[in-house]
Order: C-alpha cells, then sequence, then structure tokens
C-alpha cells in the first residue's frame, strides 16, 4: 500500500500537468455520450444528434409472444399472424388504413414466419413447423399447398403471380402456380433458406443459414453465390430504388467455408403434431410422413451486420453491432434502409455517408418484421410481447432525454447549462438536478426550473457530488413536418471544492546518503537504492542496486541525512513542501528549507549537533490555487538520530602470550552501536575483526587478536580502525614492543 502512494504521488508529479481548482464543464455531445442516457419519444443519430422520434401508435395487441410477419394489400391493409389466445389456432388478423384492427380467419398451425398477398388482395399465410400454406379471402381460409419441409420462412410472388417458398430444414425454394401446385425451384445444399426477394426482372435473392450465403436465382433457376457473410444466417433482405441489395447477417462469426458446422439453435417447447388434413387441394404436393418438429426461433445470438451490394457487385458493410440482432430491413419513402433489431427493440434507419439514426425504441425485445407504408410511415411487428406498431409519418409532438449521472470527483456548485442546437419556431429546454449518491433517488434535489436553449444559464442545483440534465424537445402543434427541434451537444459548467493536499508516508533515508541533484545524470560508483516506502520499521540497509519502478538511489555522501515522502492531492494540484525540523522531545521548530518540488530532500548534517530530530514536512497547492483557496497538509517523521561523533579506541595493549602476541582493545560510542572493526599491520589490508561477544549489538566492545611470534617481531606496527552505525571511524595503532 505504501509503495502504491509513493509510486501514484510520484508518477503524478513528474507526468501530470496540475489543473487546480478551475471552472470546467461536462460536455456531451457524442453518440458514445448520449447511448449511456435514456430517450423517450427521441431518436439518436450517429454523430451525437437528438431528434423527436417519429410518432409511435399501437395497432394491435394480440396477447401472444410473439408476431414474425407483416403484409399489405393494394388498399393499404396491413396483415399478420399470431397465436390466437382461445384455440391452439393461428389467427390472422386485418388492420384497416386507419388503424381499426379484426380477426379475419384462424388456421392450424403454431407460428406464421411468412405472409404474402397477390394480385386480387388474397393473403397467403405460411405456418410452421409443418409447412402448409394457406390462402384467405373473403374471410374464409382454405389449404393452398402442403410442403414437404418443416418451416415456412418467407414467401414472395413473382410478375406471373407464382408464389415461392423459402424453407427448412432442407434449405429447399419452392414454386407455386395459381392453383397451388407446387415444385422444388432451387435445392441449395444449406438447412435454411431463411429469406426471400424477388426482383423487378423476376430475379431471386434467396440467404441462408448456416451458410450464411445470399443467391441471385434466375428465373430458369440458376443459381450465384453473391455474397457469404462471415455470420451464420442471412435474415433479411431489401433493394433500393437505387437498385443496391442489403442484406443483414447475423449470428455468431465463424471461418470461412461454405458449408461450416450449424449451430444449435434455441427452441421453444414442443407442440404435439397438428393432424393432417382431410383433404389437400389437387395441386399440393407429395406428403412423406413426418415427425412432429418444434418450433426454432428465427435468429442465433451474436450480433449482426448489414452489407450494402452495389450494382457493380461490390460489398460494404454499412452497419454492425456485436450486440443487436437485424431481425427485418425495409425500405421507405424516402429510399431509405430501416432495421429493425433486437433484444431491444430498436428501429434505425440507415441515413447515408456513414450515418445511421436510432428511431426509437419499441418496448419490446424484438422488431421482427417492418412494413414501408405508402404515407411515409413504417409499420412493425414485435416479439415479447407480440403487437403491431406504427412509426411516423409525423413526429412525436414532445419528447425527453435524460443524461447518464455525472461524478465530479468531488462535493462541486453547479453553473450555467447551455444546450446547442436548432430550436426556431420549435422549442428546447434544459432543466438538472444533483445529489451526493450516485444514483438519482427521492434524496436528490428536485429538477430545477426549465430554461432555454442557448448560450447558458442558472440552473440553480444544490452543490454536491453528482448531477444529472435533462431537455425537452416540443415541436408545434400546427406543424407536422420538417425535422424538429435538435440538440446537439450539452454543456454544464462547475467548479469543485478545493481539497488539502495529504503526505501519505514519510521515511528517514539512512545517513551519509544524499538525493542526486535534480535533472542532473550520475553515475556514481558509491551509491544507495532505496526501496519502496512501506511503512515498516526495518535495519538499516545495505547499498542496493536499482530495483525498478519507484525506488530513489542516492549518492554516498559523509555525514548527510535525508528525508523523503509521498504525498497526493484530490483535485490534481501542483505541491509544493516546506521542511522544518526541531529536536525530539521539544517544541521549538526551525525551517530547514521551502519552496521544494520533489517530495525528498537531504543535507549536510556536520553543522548540526549529535542527538534525535524530528522533520515536520508541508505540502501546500498555492501554485494551482488563488491565495485565498490554496490549502495544506501536514506530516512529522519518526525521530531520527544525527550523530557525527567518532567511536573511541581505549587500552590498546600487546602482551606476549606463549610462542605469540595477543593484543587487545575496547570501542567505545556514546550514541550508537559499534558495527565494525578491522585490523592492519605493517600498513596490510584491512582485515574484519569481530568482537569477543560475537556480535557487533552495543556501543561498547570489546576485541582481542592473536598474532603468531613470526608475524610480531618488535617494531611491527598494528593499526585497528572502528566505526559506529554512522560510519563515524576512530583509528589507533602501537608498535608491538622487544620480546
Amino acid at each position: 500500500m505504501m509503495r502504491t502512494l509513493f509510486v501514484a504521488a510520484l508518477a503524478g508529479l513528474l507526468l501530470s500537468p496540475a489543473r487546480g481548482v478551475e471552472t470546467e464543464t461536462w460536455r456531451q455531445s457524442s453518440l458514445e455520450d448520449f447511448s449511456q442516457g435514456k430517450r423517450e419519444r427521441v431518436a439518436l443519430r450517429s454523430d451525437g444528434l437528438l431528434t423527436l422520434s417519429p410518432e409511435l401508435k399501437e395497432l394491435l395487441d394480440t396477447s401472444a409472444d410473439a408476431i414474425w410477419s407483416l403484409a399489405a394489400d393494394r388498399k393499404g391493409n396491413v396483415y399478420t399472424a399470431a397465436p390466437s389466445p382461445e384455440s391452439e389456432k393461428l389467427r390472422i388478423y386485418r388492420i384497416s388504413p386507419d388503424g381499426q384492427a379484426e380477426s379475419i380467419a384462424e388456421v392450424d398451425g403454431l407460428a406464421c414466419f411468412a405472409l404474402a398477398v397477390d394480385a386480387q388482395d388474397r393473403v397467403y399465410a405460411g405456418v410452421s413447423p409443418d409447412a402448409r400454406i394457406f390462402r384467405i379471402a373473403g374471410g374464409k381460409a382454405e389449404l393452398f399447398t402442403q410442403l414437404p419441409a418443416a418451416y415456412v420462412w418467407a414467401m414472395a410472388f413473382d410478375s406471373k403471380q407464382n408464389l415461392f417458398a423459402a424453407t427448412g430444414d432442407k434449405g429447399v425454394i419452392y414454386r407455386m402456380d395459381a392453383a397451388g401446385k407446387a415444385s422444388v425451384f432451387l435445392e441449395t445444399e444449406e438447412t435454411h433458406v431463411r429469406s426471400l426477394l424477388v426482383d423487378k426482372d423476376d430475379r431471386i435473392y434467396a440467404g441462408t443459414a448456416p451458410g450464411g450465403l445470399l443467391l441471385r436465382v434466375s428465373p430458369s433457376g440458376e443459381s450465384f453465390v453473391v455474397y457469404q457473410a462471415a455470420r451464420e444466417e442471412i435474415t433479411s433482405i431489401a433493394l433500393n430504388g437505387s437498385g443496391d441489395l442489403f442484406l443483414a447477417a447475423a449470428g455468431a462469426k465463424r471461418g470461412a467455408g461454405l458449408r461450416p458446422a450449424p449451430t444449435p439453435q434455441p427452441v421453444v417447447p414442443p407442440a404435439p403434431a397438428p393432424p393432417p388434413p382431410a383433404s389437400a387441394t389437387a395441386g399440393s404436393a407429395p406428403q412423406p410422413p413426418r415427425p412432429a418438429p418444434t418450433v426454432v426461433r428465427p435468429v442465433a445470438a451474436g450480433g449482426s451486420d448489414v452489407i450494402r451490394i452495389g450494382t457493380d457487385g461490390f460489398p460494404e458493410t454499412v452497419w454492425e453491432s456485436d450486440r443487436d440482432i437485424v431481425y427485418a430491413l425495409a425500405v421507405d419513402m424516402a429510399n431509405r434502409v430501416v432495421l429493425g433489431t433486437g433484444n431491444e427493440g430498436g428501429l434505425v434507419r440507415l441515413d447515408g455517408d456513414g450515418l445511421y439514426t436510432s428511431l426509437l425504441e419499441a418496448r419490446a425485445e424484438q422488431i421482427t418484421a417492418l412494413l414501408p407504408m405508402p404515407d411515409g410511415a413504417v409499420v412493425f411487428s414485435t416479439a415479447n410481447i407480440g403487437k403491431v406498431h406504427k412509426a411516423g409519418p409525423t413526429l412525436a409532438q414532445t419528447g425527453a432525454f435524460e443524461s447518464n449521472v455525472f461524478d465530479s470527483g468531488f462535493f462541486a456548485r453547479w453553473g450555467k447549462l447551455s444546450v446547442e442546437g436548432k430550436a426556431a419556431g420549435d422549442s428546447v429546454s434544459a432543466q438538472a438536478r444533483s445529489g451526493n449518491v450516485n444514483r438519482p433517488q427521492k434524496n436528490w434535489s428536485a429538477w430545477s426550473s426549465a430554461v432555454p436553449a442557448g448560450i447558458g444559464s442558472d440552473v440553480n442545483v444544490p452543490a454536491a457530488r453528482y448531477v444529472q440534465w435533462r431537455v425537452e424537445l416540443k415541436r408545434p402543434e400546427v406543424s407536422a413536418s420538417g425535422s424538429g427541434p435538435e440538440v446537439r451537444a450539452v454543456e454544464l459548467a462547475y467548479r469543485s471544492r478545493n481539497f488539502p493536499p495529504r503526505i501519505t508516508a514519510t521515511e528517514a533515508t539512512p545517513p551519509n546518503y544524499t538525493f542526486p541533484p535534480r535533472l542532473l545524470a550520475m553515475t556514481p560508483s558509491d551509491k544507495l537504492t532505496l526501496p519502496p516506502l512501506s511503512g515498516k520499521a526495518r535495519t538499516r540497509p545495505a547499498p542496493l542496486p536499482l530495483s525498478g519502478a519507484g525506488a530513489v538511489s542516492m549518492n554516498y555522501s559523509k555525514g548527510y541525512v535525508g528525508v523523503r515522502w509521498a504525498a497526493e492531492d484530490a483535485n490534481g494540484d501542483d505541491l509544493t513542501y516546506a521542511l522544518e525540523i526541531r529536536s525530539a522531545g521539544t517544541s521549538n521548530w526551525l525551517q530547514l528549507v521551502k519552496g521544494l518540488e520533489e517530495p525528498q530532500y537531504s543535507w549536510d548534517s556536520n553543522a548540526w549537533p549529535d542527538g534525535r530530530y524530528e522533520i515536520r514536512v508541508t505540502a501546500s497547492d498555492r501554485k494551482s490555487n488563488v491565495p485565498e483557496e490554496a490549502l495544506e497538509g501536514m506530516a512529522t517523521t519518526d525521530p531520527f538520530a544525527i550523530d557525527n561523533t567518532k567511536p573511541r579506541v581505549e587500552a590498546l595493549t600487546a602482551k606476549r602470550v606463549g610462542s605469540g602476541v595477543e593484543i587487545t582493545w575496547s570501542a567505545i560510542d556514546d550514541r550508537s552501536p559499534v558495527r565494525k572493526a578491522y585490523r592492519s599491520v605493517n600498513g596490510g589490508d584491512w582485515i574484519r575483526i569481530e568482537p569477543r561477544s560475537g556480535l557487533s549489538d552495543a556501543s561498547s566492545l570489546h576485541y582481542s587478536l592473536r598474532m603468531p611470534e613470526s608475524e610480531a617481531a618488535p617494531g611491527t606496527v598494528v593499526a585497528v580502525r572502528v566505526l559506529d552505525e554512522f560510519d563515524n571511524e576512530a583509528v589507533a595503532s602501537m608498535i608491538l614492543p622487544a620480546r
């Protein structure tokens, strides 16, 4: 912990520019910023533009879990299908242009993933899991045909009124004539044909799974792979007025290869197989016995891409998400591609030039099908819960956007709130609220009075750590067209309270070492490397090599003492330091130095009397703040010793003992333990000697040295040297007398 504090403080001092307590701005203007907020009838464009959403109207609530398909006739009636709440049948609904919904027929089946309307406005419903197709006309449903497949995923008519059906689990496209006679149009080698589109030249585009292929099939049945996606399945295909194809590829990413192993798909609980029909139409395809299949959900998880394939055949990804699944594509009356997504029920519009707009969130998990209407509206169906809605063509009357919660990091005062955008003829207003817990609750302040959009107005919210803003967009009731009000950016000024700096750790460094001059490159021969501060008592270390981040190198310099410390400032201010010194146990502080910018200092102690001292470190943030707001923090080191007095060598004597000489002496120090002793004969090398006790742990130690007769000739010079804990040393010598 102490190491972390010291390293962090040092890094902050050397690398980070201090800002002090100044007026700052919380600005939000990007997609990332606004994606963290909460939208209510507000659309969000990918460049960070907020506008009103299309007006949303609920057309049908089926009480079912899901609706998977939509179709429309030439009169503007919309058709859909959903499980009946009263029976084990599928109910076919018609929604009139004025929004009136009614049930027009019921058919046997569990799910309907495909609907189509012919030139006579008759409705065709593809029922799964037994691949039957019913025709509904005049309020009456009849079996049109039954296919040797499990699922009917999509259906479409060509110009000759042939009905094509994309099926699974054999990956076959069937063609049916007006009488319902079915024939195999294309076998794809895939498990499912998931999507289908017929262009004006009667070419068929089909999307498959699990290979993720887009096939183009000529009217004569010749197929060509236009594109292979890097995902499992092509869920939807759309063609705009310029001839560009758009396809939605969904599911987990996979490697290259035409036939990857299928990914298991989640299923809903199985239901009993429906009984076979009493009779089929004359044109029905042969019916082999089939086990009762289950109904699979149409899309696996793993995100999705939208790819545009131009008239030159070049593919380009125009939208992608690692989370959202695109279930449906459509082209609106303005030739813009619209996406229906899950699992948050989003309606997204591609605006070109890399821009897209999240138009609304449907309050359902998935938007499953899209149907553009002639008036510019888009009708869509949902799953979880099964409903049908209409978006547009007008904008919502009002909308609101609520930002995420901003943490200033400190107790702050909040100033002017500015909203950039367009409000001419419309209305944009803003409010704010604040609190001291990180979620808006009842103990936050109330929303402030609304202020108009512009260069800034005071919002008058209490000083607090957290804040949040909201904007309201409103268009005039008489205006139903145009882009309406816009918000491009919101700024809120604030100023944090200044907090005092804090000294988090202090340490007196080992004696006789000095910190190198600032920014001076040195490679001394004697160097001490201090380990990071630990806050633990330790014995005096021997010089160590540089040990990495947080280590401090010092140079040997006899008589020097030093201190170092770690400091932090919550505001990130530049700090300066002053040091004071006093004798331990006294109250009189003396100034040692001031104006330091580094958290360390060493000085020559030879001018100070021996004794125990304390250092008081004062950190000030005055350099980053106006004088009247500058603050200080203090800490005092543990007592440390200054000792420059040499030990004494006493009673250095020699006497003849047997065939040799015994030399004895005592080493005494008044303040610290004697740590080392050496001897030298006739000016030779100094050789280490241990005291008689075997431990160098006292301020008075006794030594003895036995020299053989051959080395103890009369006149031999014997010198002894002793050092205390502070490297103060004493030397004494003698000449051995005659025998």
